[in-house]
């Protein structure tokens, strides 16, 4: 049996192809502005083209994420949590919690037994957008950010920056600039603003467990973050291949319930 899962997300979509309990294809694409409806189509057409299949070979389909209704071939929704506990679950079974950090939210997902979940944690508002900081300090920085994800450990005093808020940060990145302070250091302070807000999202309720809890999300593409996060948290994250396609395959994982 093929399912699909389509995560429709602020920026990007990521569509999830599993076969038998396997991903067999994935694609993904910049889906922002008026036309996300076209965009994630286009998407679709291009992970059947990997999978080798069509349309009337794939069973089901379920879409998760922001732009989940804009999904018009999916036959089932599901919400972001859920996802991420569907894919925590297929990933690892023995996991007791899952982090989901994407461009716009961040949220912390307990595990119960089975299926079940216990407590799920969001961003506040107005932290929202974490990943969306990042990238408009990468080109604020004239960095890429895979420039970004490559900074090394700290090796200066902090540079404090507002944590309260992503927009005052990056007004501070500009200050900051503005005041000659060398490239790589203000990418610094951004980058801690960005686990400092995690680290608070992480503490909020329930401490998640040291060694079983999945990392997913568009922010694990950036290495610079999840070290320091590692570091500063205690908690040793289990982080899979592909990991930005974490509510992708929770949602497929869905659709496979659900045609079962």
């Amino acid at each position: 049996m093929i399912t699909a899962g389509v995560d429709a997300g602020l920026m990007n979509t990521k569509i999830a192809v599993l076969k038998d309990g396997k991903v067999i294809a994935r694609a993904a694409g910049a889906t922002g502005g008026g036309g996300r409806r076209e965009a994630i189509e286009k998407i679709w057409a291009e992970a059947l083209k990997a999978a080798g299949a069509d349309p009337s070979d794939v069973s089901g389909v379920a879409a998760t994420g922001i732009g989940r209704e804009d999904v018009s071939f999916a036959g089932k929704t599901i919400v972001e949590s859920l996802a991420a506990a569907r894919a925590a679950r297929f990933l690892y079974p023995g996991a007791t919690s899952v982090v989901d950090a994407g461009a716009d939210q961040t949220r912390v997902v307990t595990l119960g037994e089975g299926k079940d979940i216990t407590e799920v944690v969001l961003n506040q508002k107005c932290m929202a957008g974490l990943g969306l900081l990042l990238e408009v300090a990468a080109d604020r920085l004239e960095m890429t950010l895979e420039e970004m994800s490559a900074l090394g450990p700290e090796t200066r005093d902090p540079i404090p920056l507002n944590d309260g808020c992503p927009v005052f940060a990056e007004q501070g990145a500009l200050e900051l600039l503005n005041k000659g302070v060398p490239k790589k250091e203000v990418a610094d302070a951004v980058t801690d603003v960005a686990v400092v807000r995690l680290l608070s999202i992480l503490n909020d309720k329930v401490r998640p467990g040291k060694d079983s809890t999945v990392l997913i999300g568009g922010l694990t593409k950036n290495a610079a973050v999840t070290e320091r996060l590692k570091r500063c948290s205690g908690i040793d994250f289990l982080i899979p291949e592909a990991a930005e396609y974490g509510g992708a395959l929770g949602a497929a994982v869905f659709a496979a319930e659900q045609n079962h």
